[in-house]
């Protein structure tokens, strides 16, 4: 993968539930998939490309539905603007 556009720089405890003590950052990058095959590692164990309304069970604690939805909308328009909390 590389990445190809920088979507959005959030703060977790805005748009994550639930709300932790201490203060994460999420960067979302628009990537681009140069080559190569997955590998399963400690933190993913498989990988695979859903249409948007047709998403696997979301783990939302680390990914909204909404988010996803503002990735699938910033991939689609060539004058996105990243957006910065």
């Amino acid at each position: 993968m590389k990445p190809v556009k920088l979507i959005a720089v959030q703060d977790r405890n805005h748009h994550n539930k639930p709300i932790l003590a201490t203060n994460v950052t999420k960067i979302f990058y628009l990537c681009k998939e140069i080559s190569g095959e997955f590998v399963s590692n400690d933190e993913t164990d498989a990988c695979d490309y859903f249409a948007l309304d047709n998403l696997p069970k979301l783990s939302l604690d680390r990914n909204t539905k909404e988010q996803i939805e503002m990735c699938f909308k910033a991939s689609k328009d060539p004058n996105w603007q990243t957006l910065f909390e």
